[in-house]
């Protein structure tokens, strides 16, 4: 059965009418946030990770979770996180035996109308299907007021900045929030020290060499590495920042096949761009074409891989050198 992921963030409870839910799309913010309430309302209950992958190179190690009782608990929770259609067989084999003590939540990229598993889960009505869209402006607005709502001078500026800095990204706005609960503890806000607390010179500077590389500016880039000092817990936002241009990017040029204006072609992106940014956008796409777009979106999904699997690699010098190959790929037309 379909659940608005609206209605299910507005009333968490409900999710506890279904035997077993389905998570799926590209916000993995509300995942979490969702995996959080599990984990927080079921406490007392043994809960259990897998990934697709591993199931792949052994599926009895979930059949046997599944047919063993808990040893610590009466009731067992399982994810099931990264699923496809190629353990559909077993996922539905599993969901088969579910119960009172045992309850599975499956977390999934974006599946088409055609998936299996997204069709099984729409169908039956005991279990649920929730689609984690991106979130808009207006959402994480919202989101980010409920978060501090016991906290003063939380203005319309202050919500703006927060989600300015965050590339409209849930996860890093959670991380903010957290950072702001820290640092502010007398529960009131201000300006200056939120754009203190959130670096924001640092990711101005980042923009600025972002801006650079995608425009193949070799000197230029040569000169703001030197200059920056990249954090390496800041990887993720830097990425995503990357990342988010690119996908704006290949956009536009989707729109210009069908609409040869490039004024109304921005004017078409949503979220809106910030009118100063618009002739940097211009310049760039004269730079960049999909099939380029589209080689550089695959090398920012090998990077944050690399970094992720390997603790021990120093993250500021892979961001580096990722952006010295997106420099020499744009300077190379």
């Amino acid at each position: 059965m379909i659940i608005k992921s609206y209605i299910a963030e507005q009333n968490y409870s409900a999710l506890d009418n279904y035997k077993s839910i389905l998570f799926y799309g590209e916000n993995d913010g509300i995942k979490d946030d969702f995996k959080e309430f599990v984990r927080e309302k079921n406490k007392g209950s043994e809960i259990i990770n897998f990934f697709q992958e591993e199931l792949i190179k052994n599926d009895k190690v979930l059949l046997e979770e599944v047919n063993n009782s808990s040893l610590f608990s009466t009731k067992k929770i399982i994810f099931i996180n990264s699923v496809t259609d190629k353990i559909f067989a077993l996922i539905t084999d599993c969901l088969s035996k579910e119960s009172k003590e045992l309850k599975f939540y499956i977390f999934s990229e974006i599946l088409d109308r055609k998936s299996k598993i997204r069709s099984y889960f729409e169908k039956d009505k005991q279990k649920g299907i929730i689609a984690c869209y991106q979130d808009d402006e207006r959402k994480l607005s919202n989101y980010i007021k409920i978060k501090l709502k016991e906290f003063k001078g939380v203005t319309p500026e202050i919500v703006n900045l927060i989600i300015s800095n965050s590339n409209l990204d849930r996860r890093i706005i959670k991380n903010e929030v957290l950072k702001i609960k820290l640092c502010f503890t007398e529960k009131k806000i201000s300006m200056d020290g939120l754009e203190e607390l959130l670096n924001i010179k640092s990711d101005d500077n980042f923009n600025k060499i972002r801006d650079a590389c995608l425009l193949g500016e070799n000197k230029k880039v040569n000169k703001l590495l030197g200059e920056l000092d990249f954090k390496n817990e800041s990887f993720v936002f830097h990425l995503y920042s990357l990342n988010s241009r690119i996908l704006k990017l290949s956009e536009i040029l989707n729109t210009l096949e069908n609409i040869k204006d490039i004024d109304v072609a921005l004017e078409n992106l949503k979220p809106k761009i910030f009118w100063k940014d618009k002739p940097i956008y211009i310049q760039q796409l004269k730079k960049w074409n999909q099939k380029k777009l589209q080689a550089i979106l695959s090398k920012i999904s090998e990077t944050e891989l690399l970094i992720k699997k390997h603790s021990q690699i120093k993250a500021d010098t892979v961001i580096k050198n990722l952006l010295i190959d997106i420099c020499v790929r744009a300077s190379s037309v």
